[in-house]
């Protein structure tokens, strides 16, 4: 067989693996959990928890990582919540090779809030001393997995402050704002609770 001939039969193994290995990354799964409150391990039921998805490629001098998509979703009367979207994988020695010779994205897993006036919001509050040894899980990978996320209640205006989120965005696009409505809301309105300014350029993405 010719040289050139094999070249291109590597080419296109190379692509078709490649199409293969990315896709995988797009696989839709079932993200879903419980909210409780850590004193009373009562469910919080309209406690927001977001979900948002990153995307990754390597670059000769590391990686750089862009915003892709946000979900939000409200717990109900059981504590309970689910979203969807794709699963994502984390970069490795061979996401990064991939991602740099197709010049591509790869999907990374999914970060989360979880966010209820008057508690410790995860995972800002790991940085509260009020909310230390109470609030759980510790790890991202923990609230995909479905563990219960634990939030204690916060009584003191600062450790309210200090625990207050902000919502994801990506510069000069407002898209993922229209997207966490029920979040914008909630923190507008422990921000009027705790007497501190509120998102008022956001106000028209409350929902």
């Amino acid at each position: 067989m010719h040289t050139c001939e094999i070249s291109r039969k590597n080419k296109l193994l190379s692509s078709m693996f490649l199409f293969v290995f990315l896709a995988t990354t797009a696989c839709d799964a079932t993200f879903k959990g419980k909210v409780i409150d850590a004193d009373t391990k009562q469910p919080i039921e309209g406690a927001v928890v977001i979900a948002a998805w990153h995307e990754e490629q390597a670059i000769p001098t590391g990686s750089t990582t862009r915003l892709k998509d946000v979900k939000e979703t409200l717990t109900d009367k059981n504590g309970e919540w689910v979203i969807q979207g794709p699963k994502g994988r984390d970069m490795g020695n061979i996401s990064a090779i991939f991602t740099l010779l197709a010049g591509t994205y790869i999907t990374n897993p999914p970060e989360f809030i979880v966010f209820k006036p008057g508690f410790c919001s995860w995972p800002a509050g790991f940085g509260i001393e009020a909310c230390k040894g109470k609030i759980k899980p510790e790890g991202n990978d923990k609230v995909a997995e479905g563990v219960t996320v634990e939030l204690p209640r916060l009584m003191n205006r600062e450790d309210r402050k200090r625990s207050l989120p902000s919502p994801f965005h990506k510069e000069g696009n407002g898209n993922f704002y229209s997207k966490q409505g029920a979040f914008i809301k909630l923190i507008n309105e422990e921000s009027r609770n705790i007497g501190i300014s509120e998102y008022d350029t956001l106000k028209r993405y409350e929902k």
